[in-house]
């Protein structure tokens, strides 16, 4: 994005040393490096950035308009365009998924909205530079909240790892292998939220950034981690300027050499692929691609021109010249992506793209290949298998114009594994008792990939779910019940400005974790609220959008055995809730205890000795006529734990003679 900096300090000493070094790379600059391979093809990038259709928001909760992505992705088909740029997390607020600081997942919806946005694009042979985070994560408009919860996952090493461990990896691993994916970007002009770079009037004061080397360090750890999750993959980084992309030049430095980055982060895998620069006429001729060839910057790998505007009128580049894309393509660039698609002239981008496309055919448009077919073969749909069961899955695949290279299998989104050769099937051993949705994908030679229709398969018992609705449980504060016939009972409970609603749940059969689901509506905004268990420790919910829709939220809580709480507690904003959901697995339901019990006595006092199921709840009661029957005073009522259990019944011999039962509630 077009932003100048503030202020830059520059530099005259060179050594003898480095200056040798830049000859000796500049001489040694091969054509080759002037080309992004991608699944075997060597390819000038020549297209644009989308950046977004709805900033910030485009995958993750809420709506993803495809219809616009097809539209968008027409087009470049259409003038032979091969690459777009696509803005992932940005500012982080929609994603990734958050609990305080650190980060639980890619985001609800976050990996199958990209995933079918990369099907759109890969059906016009379009490809993508997916950009992971832009400067805007510091934007001071964001607020203190989402700030604070950014430079945490740039400065700290926990919170980074949360990142890296719960979202961009499981993101790249489900992704791996999707032809659509051109590479990886890590930032986008992270320089502007640097203490060296930044913009004050954009990203706050210097206090408020972060230095250099926390970019450094944060580029280094995710990109290792990504050619970790899928070694296929490439990784880059958006640079503002030739300013930190390059070693040429008074003031310059290149941040982003592979030595420097693995100084700062310590991972021997984490460098980039190919480098990507942006220019607007701020920078001036002197750090201007399209007034110096590509190697006249030093640099050992492919460049890609990411940011300029495509044409000199309406205050776009005027030192881009009028055919910056032939421009930079002759200067030995690797690719030229204007900016873009959401504030520039379509027309003028396309024809651009056209010309390229015309002129250059071998070096752009990407190699058409016919998607392999692929079909789940076993197990059936609606099988049942034993608890415990290895569970065979097989398919059959076949390519028209290739080759299988694999199949893989899944477990809904979950790889679990992987044949390369017919028979294709995997054995899948531990799933665990539940009911899984299964499926098979097919990987061609060329890379594309086809998923089989699903199956669904039961695997033992599935758990027991005990629903708890909100209208039936305890609360406090600013909190009232209201009628929705989308209710799962037509009522439902709005938290407000105060308050907390409690459910109690009986009957759990032995300590651990379990699952508890929420089924929530949004009035307006995403929102977060505070979860507690047995009035214990607590743990933000964050409750996604869309608005105005009922949905569902999972998360694992500690039980004890018998009777728990669960309590909500009103953090920040207006939520309804319709139910909590706790799910038992089945090997731990128990078998209700037939209730009898044997009676002692001690002087005038008498004992009741019974078995007990773990978290029943247990008391005597007593009557003179065998018809009206209440609790027998001062002997309380008792949880079970799965063993014996006696209660003690004062004077319950003296007066007149009276009938005793056990009463019991719960599982």
């Amino acid at each position: 994005m077009n932003y100048s900096p503030s202020s830059t300090l520059f530099y005259s000493y060179r050594s003898l040393f480095l200056c040798f070094a830049v000859f000796f790379v500049s001489a040694t600059t091969s054509w080759a490096q002037s080309r992004v391979n991608h699944l075997g093809q060597d390819l000038f990038l020549s297209g644009t950035n989308l950046a977004w259709n709805d900033f910030a928001n485009d995958v993750g909760p809420g709506s993803t308009d495809l219809n616009h992505f097809r539209s968008v992705f027409d087009q470049m088909e259409s003038k032979g365009g091969n690459i777009m740029r696509l803005w992932v997390h940005t500012n982080g607020v929609n994603t990734p998924a958050w609990n305080g600081s650190m980060v639980t997942g890619p985001g609800s919806g976050a990996i199958n909205d990209l995933k079918n946005i990369l099907d759109e694009a890969w059906d016009r042979k379009v490809g993508l530079m997916i950009c992971l985070w832009s400067f805007d994560m510091l934007r001071t408009t964001n607020g203190g909240g989402v700030n604070n919860r950014s430079r945490d996952i740039l400065t700290k090493t926990v919170n980074r790892d949360s990142y890296i461990n719960n979202a961009l990896t499981p993101m790249v691993q489900q992704l791996a292998g999707h032809p659509a994916i051109i590479a990886w970007e890590i930032f986008n002009e992270p320089e502007g939220m640097s203490k060296e770079h930044g913009w004050s009037n954009i990203t706050g004061p210097i206090a408020d950034r972060v230095s250099m080397a926390n970019i450094q360090k944060f580029v280094n750890l995710c990109a290792g981690a990504i050619h970790r999750a899928d070694p296929s993959a490439k990784v880059t980084n958006g640079a503002w300027s030739f300013i930190s992309q390059t070693d040429v030049g008074p003031g310059n430095t290149n941040y982003y050499r592979d030595d420097r980055l693995i100084a700062a982060g310590g991972d021997p895998d984490g460098t980039l692929d190919f480098y990507c620069v942006h220019y607007y006429d701020w920078a001036g001729t002197e750090r201007s691609p399209f007034h110096h060839d590509a190697s006249h910057w030093g640099l050992n790998k492919p460049i890609v021109v990411a940011e300029f505007y495509p044409d000199s009128s309406g205050g776009g580049c005027v030192n881009c010249g009028s055919t910056p894309y032939q421009n930079l393509y002759n200067r030995g660039y690797a690719g030229a992506l204007s900016w873009s698609w959401t504030d520039s002239n379509h027309g003028s981008i396309l024809g651009h793209l056209d010309a390229m496309s015309s002129a250059h055919p071998d070096d752009v448009l990407i190699v058409d290949n016919q998607g392999p077919t692929v079909t789940l073969t076993s197990p059936n749909n609606g099988d049942t298998f034993p608890a415990g069961s290895s569970v065979t899955l097989q398919a059959t695949a076949s390519d028209a114009d290739g080759s299988i290279a694999r199949v893989e299998f899944f477990e809904g989104t979950t790889k679990l594994g992987e044949d390369t050769s017919a028979p294709y099937l995997w054995t899948w051993t531990n799933s665990g008792q539940g009911v899984f949705d299964v499926n098979a994908v097919a990987v061609d030679d060329g890379g594309l990939r086809t998923q089989s229709g699903s199956r669904t398969i039961t695997v033992g018992e599935p758990p027991t779910m005990v629903r708890l609705q909100a209208e039936e449980a305890s609360w406090t504060g600013a909190i009232w019940q209201f009628s929705d016939g989308n209710a799962d009972q037509g009522l439902a409970l709005r938290m407000e400005d105060s308050g907390s609603i409690v459910w109690t749940v009986n009957g759990i059969p032995q300590a651990g974790t379990y699952d508890v689901t929420i089924r929530y509506h949004l009035p307006y905004d995403q929102k977060e609220q505070t979860l507690s268990v047995n009035g214990g420790s607590s743990q933000n919910v964050v409750f996604p959008l869309p608005a105005n829709a009922w949905r569902e939220v999972e998360v694992e809580v500690t039980f004890q055995a018998g009777r728990n709480t669960v309590e909500i507690a009103k953090d920040w904003g207006y939520v309804d809730f319709d139910y909590i959901e706790v799910a038992i697995p089945s090997q731990a339901v128990q078998a209700p205890v037939e209730l009898r019990m044997d009676l002692t006595f001690s002087g005038n006092n008498m004992i009741a000795t019974f078995p007990t199921n773990a978290g029943r709840t247990y008391w005597i009661e007593t009557s003179v006529d065998l018809q009206g029957w209440v609790s027998y005073p001062g002997a309380g009522s008792q949880t079970g734990d799965g063993g014996g259990m006696n209660i003690f019944l004062p004077n319950a011999a003296s007066g007149s003679i009276r009938f005793f039962r056990l009463a019991a509630s719960g599982n």
